[in-house]
């Protein structure tokens, strides 16, 4: 199994039936966003893994927090995803890697597929890592728990 290097901080076990995508693959899907980061695919399930990362400094790094972050990010996903039925499921938080993340989850449609998604953020020192997890609605369940082992396996 490949490792990830995120940040050349973090590293991620590329899951089995996962492969990075190149950028070809990359400029087929609406992503906001255009820092470094990486994204996996899972075209068998249908799962893709978009996972990013911003350094911030000064007063901002002391004052930001994951949760400020996923609050914003849920009313920006929300304003560009209306249009394709978004709808919010809820906040959550978890762990990664030891730190505490903050979330949402939410769905919408994407060419007539109802689809599932979460985002989450975490602060590590002066960075914040983003998680986004996309997956057909009609799997779910079984794509939710592939989310957590990738999310519980980053280091």
């Amino acid at each position: 199994m490949e490792d990830i290097l995120l940040n050349n901080s973090l590293k991620l076990p590329c899951p089995e039936g996962f492969h990075v995508m190149d950028d070809e693959e990359r400029s087929e899907l609406n992503i906001k966003g255009n820092g470094p980061g990486v994204c996996l695919s899972d075209p068998e399930r249908h799962i893709i893994v978009s996972i990013g990362w911003q350094q911030v400094g000064g007063l901002t790094s002391l004052l930001l927090k994951s949760g400020d972050i996923v609050k914003n990010s849920e009313k920006a996903i929300c304003k560009s995803m209306q249009s394709y039925g978004y709808q919010l499921e809820g906040f959550l938080q978890r762990s990664i890697a030891g730190n505490k993340a903050d979330g949402f989850a939410y769905t919408y449609e994407a060419k007539e597929i109802p689809m599932y998604g979460q985002s989450c953020a975490m602060k590590v020192g002066k960075v914040f890592y983003y998680f986004h997890f996309y997956a057909r609605q009609a799997l779910r369940e079984e794509s939710l728990e592939i989310w957590e082992e990738i999310l519980d396996s980053v280091r």
